[in-house]
């Protein structure tokens, strides 16, 4: 659970850059193209959004419950699919980023399920081998 903690973390973070170069049109504006409500104040405050659950992410992976890794899928999921359907269906944006909506959707969807599989399996935290393995010592 850890590790798929620690990745949903950096793929928050990689989607925050993305963000931020989107709102200062670092990749360029001609196959970029947003929808006329997103401008770049709102690409600006998704990406401290992200990097703010990219952190949140990290300090649960400390020490992953199955019941909070669960609740983080289903919110991937919904995200995944709000993703998916926003790239498939385009709602005003150009073919590059109606293609980073739909790459990031079934990343996040994977993601989201391998979290669920896992949580669903392990009932409890993870506990460390070492102290595991002192505890069963003593």
């Amino acid at each position: 659970m850890r590790t798929l903690l620690r990745l949903d973390a950096a793929l928050e973070t990689v989607l925050a850059a993305a963000s931020l170069m989107l709102a200062y049109r670092l990749l360029g504006t001609d196959r970029w193209t947003l929808p006329g409500w997103l401008g770049s104040p709102a690409l600006v405050a998704f990406a401290l959004v992200l990097l703010v659950v990219a952190v949140a992410l990290g300090w649960l992976s400390v020490r992953p419950e199955a019941p909070v890794v669960r609740m983080i899928a289903l919110a991937n999921g919904m995200t995944a699919a709000i993703m998916l359907v926003w790239g498939l269906a385009g709602l005003g944006a150009g073919g590059q980023f109606r293609t980073l909506l739909a790459v990031a959707g079934l990343l996040l969807a994977v993601l989201a399920g391998a979290q669920f599989f896992v949580a669903q399996r392990d009932d409890g935290p993870v506990r460390d081998r070492e102290t595991t393995s002192s505890t069963i010592r003593e």
